[in-house]
């Protein structure tokens, strides 16, 4: 993790840097290809990506649903694919705001286990250029982006960093994924046993240690955005992410925000100006998804299994993979 600096120091954070205008990283060369075919091409755009983005999650659930026996034996990793579908789509059709761009990756960290390398998340929701692609408009020093190229560049994101992330995550839960077949048993005495639906199950990967910190950052990343009454209810907040983080965020990072005094003026106050929000959402991308990514890592080795009925609900559904 690279050292804290002052949140309000010139080009404290990638969003603010004229270098991030040009960096689209491995997409550049998707970027060059998309755009030449954009100028070329007389045929009309794709329909519109949320449209495309529902029937797409439908299809892939019912595919999922319909695909070998109709009830999972092992309900856990499917439950992981479902969810990690819908991360997957969500991506695909973009987001509306940079805040909701950070509320997803909360939920990214849990499903992918803390797979994927730590900077990947200050980068996604800092760099001009893929904040711009994942909204679907301008955003920061990067002024232009047209609707092809952010879907092009959406769907890089997804071949490069979530597919891989996704296969990392299932390579660290598989292990523990218990086997249930009793519902197979036509032996069994009784009434036969239900069989486990994965998508009415309460927890992420039905690993409730996983619902529990998956609840916890939720909460954390939220208090942060929206903002603290006073500096008490930051001091309190403080603790209540080192909880959420698993100890994982480092002891100064956690009480740097009371005693630089320029970054608590920017976090107390439940009513923030334009550059209030970029500078709470900023530290959330450097220091507080890194902290809650690393915590899931630590975590996915550890956690049990168990079958609950559905109750934990997320808005869809450190690590190897850079």
């Amino acid at each position: 993790m690279t050292e804290a600096q002052d949140p309000l120091e010139e080009g404290a954070f990638p969003a603010e840097s004229v270098e991030g205008a040009d960096m689209v990283g491995e997409f550049e060369t998707v970027m060059e290809a998309t755009e030449s075919a954009i100028s070329e091409s007389s045929e009309p755009p794709d329909a519109t990506p949320d449209i495309v983005a529902e029937e797409l999650r439908e299809g892939i659930h019912a595919a999922l649903e319909g695909a070998g026996v109709d009830a999972p034996t092992r309900p856990a990793t499917a439950k992981l694919t479902h969810d990690q579908t819908d991360l997957l789509v969500d991506l695909l059709g973009g987001f509306e705001s940079r805040r909701e761009i950070l509320e997803w990756e909360q939920e990214l960290v849990i499903q992918t286990v803390g797979q994927l390398e730590d900077e990947w998340f200050t980068r996604t929701a800092s760099d001009a250029p893929t904040v711009a692609a994942l909204l679907g408009e301008p955003w920061g020093p990067c002024e232009a982006m047209p609707t092809e190229l952010a879907v092009e560049i959406r769907r890089g994101i997804v071949a490069k960093d979530l597919l891989p992330a996704f296969h990392a995550g299932h390579e660290v839960a598989r292990w523990a994924a218990v086997e249930r077949v009793d519902h197979l048993d036509d032996n069994a005495d009784g009434d036969d046993p239900e069989a486990i639906d994965p998508q009415e199950q309460q927890y992420p990967l039905m690993r409730p240690a996983f619902g529990e910190i998956a609840g916890q950052q939720e909460s954390a990343l939220e208090q942060l955005l929206e903002g603290f009454e006073n500096a008490e209810a930051l001091l309190a907040w403080s603790l209540q992410v080192v909880g959420a983080s698993y100890a994982k965020i480092e002891r100064e990072t956690v009480t740097r925000p009371y005693f630089e005094q320029g970054l608590r003026r920017r976090l107390v106050g439940t009513e923030p100006s334009e550059k209030d929000q970029f500078i709470r959402e900023s530290w959330a991308a450097e220091f507080l998804l890194p902290a809650f990514n690393r915590a899931a890592d630590a975590l996915g080795q550890r956690a049990t299994e168990v079958t609950a009925g559905q109750a934990y609900h997320g808005e869809t559904g450190g690590g190897s993979i850079s």
